[in-house]
């Protein structure tokens, strides 16, 4: 039945019109490489963007209602051509770039958009033993840092395998202007077990994990940044040796020993699947693990973590509680609840196909206009349970446009009800939850939350001008949209919900007054003034053919600047250069249910 339901919602992209071919545009443009050269095999998409944003069910599913995807190739002249499309604005992306763009189709026309992929760059060299010698069998890896849901994450490349002579290679899917750490890890001999010499002076060094080109921490490593296109040769790392510790503690659930398996990362590594060493604690729940050099770590089960450092010595009672949290979300709003609109009024289309399930529930073939307003209502606020509309509509299905009928009807009965979807993000577990509720409510979480830090999200659906004005867990406020959740804890995340965001319309020009189209509008609340926190809180959009953009804010004070360089806004490296040219930006206040116009001229980001 979910599915039906979704299905109905989704037809809401498909209205139902009579086109000719002069009614409709296309998009078409060539696809080049950084250094200049046509891509040919490059899968270029463009989809209707939508005119009735996303819908969420009452059971939780999300839908997109926007128009269907149309996608092309480009020869080997690296040009490409979609036609046969209605008039209105369209995302077009490509699959060697990330980053969509926005163009705005006109009847008859065609409108060129062209598109630059990043040429392929690599790194290769050498991995060598402590003596100098190749290192055979060596695993290779690649790390870099990327934002997601504004959670910082390390993605993991590889493993390359060292040949006879040590040598590995990357060539494949590595981009350039950003980070890379070159990690090589090896296997720890079998004598690096439990059972060693109490006395730290008659250990030997052994082998550890090493990044380029000799460090034991990322802290210490150097970066390999690449230029479009380059091929980086050399990048040779010689295989550090290190003391090493042991440690030893107990794994506890619910006031009882746990009986877990765990892993110990390197703090830099947490959340990816690269360990330092991985074990299990005895059945009283205690353990010992030996083989860490200096440095900090991540202790963790499947269920929670700790922390800790190693210095010079082994380390005693690195205890871990496994309790989960439990948590509740209470929602609800500042002021009176945005109103229930009336259902509008239906086209012609719209009002044929309500009579015909109108039929199909036996109402006649003159249904009343409030039995009409009651079946609309019932198709807004969709009920898994009403098996009889299901099945009157599963009885249409057969209808060669039923999908155009529904689509059209769905589409203006769109749900206006206000709901909310909370999401947790851990930025120290690699964890997600989420949570979709109506305002008000007070919900919770079906699962226990594992302890950690979790970056808090919130979006509002079903009003277009509702904004979360204040979060609160027990009563404190959120510092920076971070909630931090202690091991079987119990309390409450507190949203409060207000109607009344303002909208900001930005006009990107340059020097001689014309409009510049595709330019990225960025605008950042004031007092940002971390990469962390611009990952969390930046909004940004794309100008139209007009250089035109529009962003919906809550009232506050931003600094907002136009860029002509794309930024990819998950890399820090690129975050980072936005942080640096704030300076340039112009500093806006708005005001609730307020609209404000500023025009700008667009500024280097470096």
């Amino acid at each position: 039945m979910r599915c039906l339901v979704a299905l109905i919602l989704l037809a809401g992209v498909l209205v139902a019109q009579t086109t000719t071919p002069d009614s409709k545009g296309a998009v078409a443009g060539v696809v080049k490489d950084t250094t200049g050269a046509l891509v040919s095999g490059i899968t270029v998409s463009t989809g209707h963007e939508a005119e009735h944003g996303t819908l969420i069910t009452a059971d939780g599913i999300t839908v997109g209602v926007g128009g269907p995807s149309v996608t092309a190739l480009t020869d080997e002249a690296g040009s490409y051509a979609i036609t046969d499309l209605l008039p209105g604005t369209y995302t077009v992306k490509t699959d060697c770039n990330p980053e969509s763009r926005r163009v705005k189709v006109n009847a008859g026309e065609r409108a060129t958009l062209d598109f630059v992929c990043p040429a392929n760059a690599a790194i290769s060299g050498h991995v060598l033993d402590p003596n100098g010698d190749p290192a055979v069998d060596a695993f290779v890896w690649l790390l870099k840092a990327e934002y997601q849901g504004g959670v910082l994450k390390q993605i993991v490349i590889g493993p390359k395998v060292t040949m006879e002579d040590g040598a590995y290679a990357f060539d494949a899917g590595l981009e350039a202007n950003r980070r890379y750490y070159v990690l090589v890890d090896i296997s720890p001999p079998e004598e690096v077990v439990p059972a060693l010499a109490a006395d730290l002076k008659e250990r030997e060094p052994i082998q550890v994990p090493t990044y380029y080109p000799s460090a034991t921490r990322t802290d210490s490593a150097t970066p390999v940044v690449l230029q479009p296109g380059e091929h980086r040769e050399q990048v040779d790392i010689k295989i550090a040796t290190s003391a090493f510790y042991c440690i030893e503690g107990k794994l506890s659930a619910s006031g009882a020993p746990a009986i877990s398996s765990f892993a110990i990362q390197d703090i830099a590594l947490a959340g990816t699947r690269l360990a330092r060493l991985r074990s299990s604690s005895g059945e009283d729940g205690k353990y010992r693990a030996c083989g860490l050099p200096s440095g900090s770590y991540r202790l963790s089960t499947q269920e929670g973590f700790t922390e800790f450092a190693l210095s010079s010595s082994d380390l005693e009672h690195v205890d871990l509680s496994v309790d989960p949290a439990h948590l509740s979300l209470h929602v609800d709003w500042d002021g009176d609840p945005p109103s229930a609109p009336e259902i509008p009024k239906l086209d012609a289309a719209a009002e044929t196909t309500l009579r015909k399930i109108a039929a199909l529930l036996g109402m006649g073939d003159a249904p009343s206009a409030d039995d009409l307003k009651g079946l609309a209502n019932r198709l807004r606020r969709p009920d898994l349970n009403d098996t009889e509309l299901w099945n009157a509509v599963m009885r249409m299905r057969g209808d060669a446009d039923f999908p155009m009928e529904m689509g059209n009807l769905m589409g203006q009965l769109r749900p206006r009800d206000s709901v909310v979807n909370v999401t947790l993000s851990g930025t120290t577990n690699g964890l997600a939850r989420s949570l979709g509720a109506q305002i008000p409510s007070d919900s919770p979480f079906r699962d226990g939350i594992p302890p950690g830090d979790y970056a808090v999200g919130v979006q509002a659906f079903g009003s277009s001008s509702a904004y979360a004005k204040e979060m609160t867990y027990n009563g404190l406020k959120l510092a920076d949209g971070i909630l931090r959740i202690a091991p079987a804890a119990s309390g409450t995340l507190h949203v409060v919900m207000v109607e009344g965001s303002a909208t900001l319309t930005v006009a990107v020009s340059d020097a001689e007054g014309k409009g510049v189209s595709d330019a990225t509008v960025i605008v950042v609340p004031d007092g940002v003034t971390s990469v962390p926190s611009l990952a969390r809180a930046v909004s940004h959009g794309k100008t139209d053919q007009n250089g035109n953009a529009s962003q919906t804010l809550a009232p506050g004070k931003y600094r907002v600047l136009a860029a002509t360089q794309s930024v990819r806004w998950a890399v820090p490296d690129d975050l980072e250069k936005v942080l640096l040219v704030l300076f340039q930006a112009k500093d806006i206040e708005v005001d609730a249910k307020a609209t404000l116009q500023i025009t700008l001229e667009p500024v280097p980001i470096y």
